[in-house]
């Protein structure tokens, strides 16, 4: 027995694809006043698109039910499937841009600290001190309002003292040493340097600086245009290399304001950096 002959194409005619066409849409405006707005417009354009499928399926290979509706099964090739979408070339992806620019260095600043004179250094520290008095050929005092800075230039180097009040206080801040090391055959040139206000009210006075290798140095006095008095105190030695400070016996201080005494101790790395410009 022979297969059955499946029937022939029925391709639709123009007045069957219009009237399809009128049903939908009529049908469509039927529904206008309980559809939302927004779906109305979609509907006739789906009852468009409805009847160029239905003329589609008509002109193209492809099979029919019983009810003569087309059946899927024909293909179009001018349909891109997913593998034969190009990917741009033009976008880069993570493995394919250069390391160097997905990471960024911040540029290195170099800042010279205790390289300008004594009236450029203390800007950082009382900024529009004016010069009070010389003390030496390397110190001077500047002052602003109540406070004043003691700045040296021991060894080349400008070191600017923290502020303190002209007012002095009978406590290991005021008489911190600032600590300044050249290097040295076997070791370091240290100096420390130590200044401030004289009081007032005190005639005899003597700041005197007892240190680890047993030298006692004693303090200067100078006064200034204004009858204001100051002391200074700078001492250098010999440091082998190796030697921890810490170690050491504390630097001592024996304040002498006329018949009173105060003895103080210097802790090491807290009272013996006294600069504010740059590191001990």
């Amino acid at each position: 027995m022979s297969d059955p002959t499946p029937p022939p194409e029925r391709p639709l005619s123009d007045p069957a694809r219009a009237r399809i066409r009128a049903e939908l849409l009529q049908h469509a405006q039927e529904n206008r006043s309980t559809a939302p707005r927004w779906l109305v417009p979609a509907g006739a354009a789906a009852a468009v698109a409805l009847v160029a499928g239905l003329a589609f399926w008509a002109v193209n290979p492809g099979g029919s039910d019983d009810n003569g509706l087309p059946v899927t099964g024909g293909s179009s090739s001018s349909v891109p499937t997913p593998s034969s979408i190009p990917t741009p070339s033009s976008i880069p992806t993570p493995s394919s841009i250069p390391e160097t620019e997905l990471t960024t260095t911040p540029p290195q600043v170099t800042v010279d600290v205790g390289t300008s004179p004594c009236v450029e250094e203390l800007q950082v520290v009382l900024d529009g001190a004016q010069p009070a008095v010389q003390l030496d050929d390397t110190s001077a005092i500047y002052v602003k309002g109540d406070r004043f800075v003691l700045c040296d230039t021991v060894g080349g180097q400008t070191t600017v003292h923290r502020a303190l009040p002209l007012t002095p206080r009978v406590d290991a801040a005021t008489y911190a040493v600032s600590s300044s090391y050249a290097p040295a055959p076997g070791g370091f040139r240290v100096t420390r340097v130590a200044g401030g206000a004289v009081p007032v009210d005190v005639t005899d006075f003597d700041a005197i600086y007892e240190f680890p290798d047993g030298h006692v140095q004693h303090s200067q006095v100078v006064t200034d245009d204004h009858g204001r008095r100051w002391w200074l105190m700078v001492y250098s030695y010999h440091e082998d290399t190796g030697v921890n400070e810490t170690k050491l016996p504390q630097i001592r201080v024996a304040v002498v304001q006329d018949a009173h005494q105060d003895n103080l101790s210097l802790k090491w790395g807290v009272d013996t950096c006294a600069q504010a410009n740059h590191g001990c």
